[in-house]
């Protein structure tokens, strides 16, 4: 498939996935959010894909949605909807903004977010959705949706609070005041903070360890942890459930056999 809002890579296993709208710092239009969505289906079975990365081109990381484009973009918005199923962006909350963040919160492979610069509204959002965020020193998270009057929405009222704690969470969500890289990184929002000539080199480099890793056991731990149960009890018996199936796979003879042939393992997700 042809991409005009973004390229993708795939290389060791790993989808990079750049937004490549720098003129508008990456902001989301209506063919930027069809072709990631793309991107996500087309990806989420393709078993040479084990792990991705997302990033942006320029200045920004995304700058949210993209609310420019007047009834041009309302156009080529309803001609997407309709070229890839109608009824599912329109019955979805907030259409195909919805149709995105939901299939963003259900896929079932690591994503590590490489954010190069300013994640503002929905952007903040698709970085808060991937599992793993490295941030360049120029990094800036703003929940910029009270600057339009509007509610957060594409589920930052469910991940701030979440990764912050609800009173850093409100104060960000009142306010709109950006947090910088350092304090992103102190609250726990980013895993850590790298000089902006190495975060994608870098990022690639984490997804390609976890992508080597065993693929089955992976995916199962990240469904296991955002599918939390209500107790303990429960959620120790959706790891046994989990145990049942890693327990019998190839991945978990060849650990067994590389840990007492004592060399490193090769694992091929089955």
């Amino acid at each position: 498939m042809a991409y005009e809002d973004l390229t993708l890579e795939i290389q060791n296993s790993v989808a990079i996935v750049t937004l490549n709208r720098p003129e508008k710092m990456n902001a989301m239009g209506p063919r930027l959010v069809h072709e990631l969505l793309g991107v996500l289906e087309s990806t989420r079975h393709d078993d040479g894909v084990k792990a991705m990365v997302i990033t942006g081109v320029g200045r920004g990381f995304c700058a949210g949605a993209d609310v420019s484009g007047g009834s041009e973009a309302r156009r080529l918005s309803a001609e997407l909807d309709e070229a890839s199923g109608y009824r599912r962006h329109r019955e979805a909350p907030i259409g195909h903004y919805g149709v995105l963040f939901s299939t963003l919160n259900d896929y079932p492979k690591p994503i590590v977010a490489a954010v190069n610069g300013a994640a503002a509204g929905a952007g903040m959002s698709l970085a808060l959705a991937c599992d793993i965020r490295l941030a360049s020193t120029n990094a800036r998270f703003i929940s910029a949706f009270v600057h339009r009057a509007i509610v957060p929405d594409t589920g930052s009222t469910f991940y701030l609070p979440q990764m912050l704690g609800k009173g850093r969470a409100l104060e960000l969500m009142y306010t709109g005041e950006p947090l910088n890289a350092s304090d992103a990184e102190r609250y726990g929002l980013v895993n850590r903070v790298l000089d902006p000539e190495s975060l994608v080199e870098e990022s690639i480099a984490l997804a390609e360890k976890i992508a080597r890793g065993p693929s089955l056991a992976i995916e199962l731990t990240k469904r296991l942890v955002n599918n939390q149960a209500p107790s303990f009890d429960m959620q120790v018996e959706r790891e046994a459930w989990g145990l049942g199936i890693t327990g019998d796979s190839e991945d978990r003879q060849e650990g067994i056999d590389s840990f007492l042939e004592k060399r490193p393992a090769e694992f091929r997700g089955r």
